[in-house]
């Protein structure tokens, strides 16, 4: 089925029981966000905000919260995802552009943002509503190429938007506008099927459409339509389009926002957004994100995982299983490791802390469960030892959104290697396979 917008997905979780509907009328200033952070926190349903104070709107959270949700968008099997996934990558079909004729309300004249929309302020530091679920798309003024990302935005009056311009490729095409002295045209849309939203934050190769890649996901093109106002070509579908450009010349501004880092993050100085346009589908909705939630780290976990887990399986065979661990920002991951042999262990240690998003890294063997945090403490309790199993590398480049790093984002990480040090004398203690199998059932109607 091709991608028709983000209400359909919506009505599957419904009817899988993954949705609740809260009536409490609720302010988008604080409220919502700390509803949805609480949620947030742990494996909890998508919630939808039916009473929006001061809006129409109502506001959809924690959408991609479970990884069994974020599977459910890409249409994988949770088991296979770093498997699959990479291989439905490569498989990529062009989007198509098509003439989209449903109902639509446009606002040109006398736009006020904070009136529309219903824009969170999520955190008691942040310099203000922040957009955090926007798919903006740019031309590239050299190749014609557009250009797709999931950029933050910060309101910065009626009808104008900061946008954080750090990553390509929005940030390259934004800098050869610049050069050129020329404005920018860009559109941003909220509110689309999670499969185009999941692939906004993918890293595509220069000149690849971002919309290629969830096509060959999908297994069918994706649908575009022209925007209203400018010469771009849009995902179709989206609940809200915003048109606008930016002008080189303008003033740029800092802004500050809670990061899915857990901290407050202000970046270098952002452009200004100028508002043309605002189109609106039929009972439009505004979908929102919370940075510093186990749905941010989901999608961390996607974005990390794609290089880091089948790189690390086909350098290092024996690695069996490896886990990102929740609410880190895929900065910390564990391995599970068939051998014995201490050196190819440290290999893979090393190899591990020489990605960029990985600061630690823990290897133990196939008898941990590792996605058992319990298992995994008693594993460094009873079988690592810090002055022979630890391993430290100072001056890597680490992540941006990690406060502790230095000039260039350069940090210490760390490998520890808490697999047994010999084989004698450590066998986990255990009840019998078969008996485990008889007690299932009693187990179950216990819980």
């Amino acid at each position: 089925m091709a991608p028709a917008g983000i209400k359909s997905f919506i009505d599957n979780l419904r009817s899988r029981g993954d949705l609740i509907s809260l009536s409490t009328p609720l302010d988008p200033k604080y409220e919502i966000s700390a509803v949805l952070s609480e949620m947030g926190k742990r494996e909890a349903p998508a919630i939808l905000f039916e009473r929006v104070r001061g809006h129409r709107l109502p506001v959809v959270g924690n959408l991609l919260g479970t990884r069994k949700r974020l599977s459910l968008a890409l249409g994988i099997d949770p088991e296979k995802l770093f498997e699959e996934f990479p291989k439905r990558m490569e498989k990529r079909l062009s989007p198509i552009l098509i003439r989209d004729s449903s109902p639509r309300t446009v606002f040109k004249k006398g736009i006020d943002l904070k009136k529309l929309l219903p824009v969170l302020t999520h955190y008691a530091g942040d310099s203000g509503p922040y957009i955090t679920s926007g798919f903006s798309s740019a031309r590239d003024p050299e190749t014609g190429v557009i250009g797709r990302g999931l950029h933050r935005m910060q309101m910065r009056g009626k009808n104008r938007l900061g946008i954080s311009l750090l990553n390509p490729p929005l940030a390259e095409i934004y800098g050869k506008y610049k050069r050129m002295r020329r404005r920018m045209e860009i559109a941003t849309v909220i509110g689309m099927d999670p499969l185009i939203f999941l692939a906004s934050i993918l890293k595509a190769p220069a000149g690849v459409d971002k919309l290629s890649i969830a096509g060959g996901i999908r297994g069918k093109a994706v649908p575009m339509a022209k925007a209203e106002n400018i010469d771009l070509e849009i995902p179709a579908f989206a609940e809200i389009v915003i048109e606008g450009f930016i002008d080189p010349k303008g003033k740029e501004e800092d802004g500050v926002l809670g990061e899915s880092s857990g901290y407050y993050m202000g970046f270098s100085k952002s452009p200004t957004i100028q508002v043309i346009a605002i189109t609106f589908r039929k009972k439009p909705l505004y979908h929102a994100i919370v940075p510093w939630s186990l749905e941010v780290d989901n999608l961390l976990y996607l974005v990390h995982g794609l290089d880091f887990v089948p790189k690390m399986k086909r350098e290092i065979p024996s690695i069996k299983e490896i886990r990102l661990i929740p609410g880190t920002f895929g900065s910390h991951a564990v391995m599970s490791m068939d051998t014995e042999n201490k050196g190819e262990i440290r290999r893979a240690l090393s190899l591990a802390l020489s990605f960029t998003n990985i600061k630690k890294i823990i290897a133990v063997n196939t008898d941990i469960n590792i996605q058992d945090d319990q298992e995994l403490e008693w594993a460094l309790a009873t079988r690592f030892q810090a002055d022979k199993d630890l391993m430290v590398m100072i001056n890597l480049r680490g992540q941006p959104i990690d406060p502790s790093s230095g000039n260039g984002f350069l940090t210490a990480k760390m490998g520890l290697d808490a697999t047994k040090p010999r084989s004698e004398g450590f066998e986990k203690v255990g009840i019998p396979e078969e008996v485990k199998k008889r007690v299932a059932s009693i187990l179950k109607n216990l819980k």
